[in-house]
């Protein structure tokens, strides 16, 4: 797995924390309640860097939707947040959307997308 792949796992992660955390913090003091949104900042930061060599539709894609499984994973097993069999099939309905999203990469890539890279970095 690429540096950039495990950055964009990282974002992942932080991004599923920070949410979990603006739910702990709602009736905390405002100080307390920026730790949510640096968490959050974190995160972009990090998918800022994937998005360097990941391609766009995928990163966010990977981002987005495997944020969405992980904070509903978290809800349940954190706070108690049902995990009805409608929304089991959305969750696994995500996945498959980006199992399918990243399995087109590669295809119908252009030769100017592909002069774009050179380990890692725009030439």
């Amino acid at each position: 797995m690429s540096f950039h792949w495990l950055v964009l796992l990282a974002a992942i992660a932080v991004e599923i924390v920070a949410t979990a955390a603006l739910k702990s913090v709602v009736s905390a003091p405002w100080l307390v309640g920026i730790l949510p949104l640096l968490l959050i900042g974190l995160s972009f930061a990090l998918l800022s860097i994937a998005l360097r060599v990941i391609p766009m539709a995928v990163a966010y894609a990977v981002w987005e939707g495997l944020g969405i499984v992980g904070i509903a994973a978290t809800g349940h097993l954190v706070f108690g947040e049902h995990l009805t069999a409608g929304r089991l099939a959305a969750l696994a309905a995500i996945l498959v959307g980006i199992v399918l999203i990243e399995a087109g990469i590669g295809k119908g890539r252009d030769a100017a997308e592909d002069a774009l890279l050179d380990n890692g970095r725009p030439v």
